[in-house]
């Protein structure tokens, strides 16, 4: 979980209605977090509603309650945000056993991602006992899948085994 808490001075205002954003210091590792407000330091009574979160920051409206005007004070907006840290997606694969020295390979997510990740890691581990070596070029990437070609590198034949494709993404 990650923690953070803040506090704002809000403009003064003539409207009974002030809407605003303000930036969290650290951004939250994409998540939305969830956002708690009050109103402090001045004589009037507030409500802090409709808090939308995103990962970089947070809307609100501040209202004036006790009387149908705004305030020529600066009372203060005391927040806290709680989000939670999302681990990195990761997975594996199985190719299977291949003729060639190369396996083209498309590997779906477990869920779909809101956004294409950036890049992915990824690496091949063949069968306990086995002396394969393999390499794993990249290929396209999407919010669902990523395609990869997995080579042998020890030999210029196919293997008889079913190794493994282990990945991550990286953000």
């Amino acid at each position: 979980m990650s923690n953070q808490r803040g506090t704002q001075a809000l403009p003064k205002s003539d409207q009974n209605s002030l809407t605003l954003t303000f930036s969290f210091p650290t951004p939250f590792n994409g998540t939305n977090p969830q956002v708690t407000a009050t109103v402090q330091g001045s004589s009037g009574n507030y409500a802090v509603q409709g808090i939308i979160p995103s990962p970089l920051a947070f809307r609100f409206t501040v209202t004036r309650t006790d009387q149908p005007g705004g305030w020529t004070e600066q009372p203060q907006l005391m927040w806290s945000a709680v989000g939670r840290e999302v681990p990195p997606a990761k997975g594996n694969h199985v190719i299977g056993k291949s003729t060639t020295n190369s396996a083209n390979e498309s590997v779906n997510f477990q869920s779909k991602k809101n956004s294409a990740p950036k890049d992915i890691y990824a690496w091949v581990i063949g069968d306990f006992a086995s002396q394969i070596t393999y390499a794993v070029q990249m290929g396209s990437i999407n919010s669902s899948s990523f395609q990869c070609t997995v080579r042998r590198t020890d030999a210029t034949s196919g293997w008889d085994e079913s190794p493994t494709l282990y990945w991550t993404i990286i953000q």
